[in-house]
């Protein structure tokens, strides 16, 4: 299975268009900060699978984190902007890292700092995909139980 992460469209749908188009994967986790353009974009991927949160710069419709079960692991994402990612990176990491805890998350995925981040903490993968107006995405896929998480740039 082939999970591709994004974040921080800000208008520039085409750079996600062709992230999809070229990864060709099985399921998208969108980060927010462009929400409606990532949903007019994934109805011209109809064998995709998409999943939302929104941003600070996105208004209603969609929660602002989730958790989904992929390849056999808990996933939690959200934004990042309620848990002072642009400003405090290890404090950060300390309160996704509680939150991944409190809802049994093996893999934290977030946002809005426009900064790629891969790093492994208390035995978690915590990614951060960069922005896809800067053409950085993350890349995560499945053999079995095990799991290659991936950043990437157009």
């Amino acid at each position: 299975m082939k999970l591709l992460v994004i974040s921080d469209i800000h208008g520039l749908a085409t750079y996600a268009e062709e992230m999809i188009a070229r990864e060709q994967p099985d399921e998208v986790v969108f980060l927010g900060d462009g929400l409606r353009y990532i949903k007019e974009s994934a109805g011209r991927f109809g064998n995709v699978h998409f999943h939302f949160v929104q941003g600070n710069c996105d208004f209603g419709g969609e929660p602002e984190e989730q958790c989904l079960r992929m390849g056999g692991q808990t996933v939690f994402f959200t934004h990042g902007h309620h848990y002072n990612v642009k400003w405090e990176k290890e404090l950060a990491y300390v309160t996704l890292r509680a939150k991944a805890a409190e809802v049994g998350a093996d893999i934290v995925l977030f946002g809005h700092t426009h900064q790629p981040d891969l790093v492994y903490r208390d035995g978690r993968i915590i990614m951060n995909p960069g922005a896809v107006m800067a053409r950085q995405y993350g890349v995560m896929t499945w053999e079995g139980d095990t799991v290659k998480p991936q950043l990437k740039k157009l």
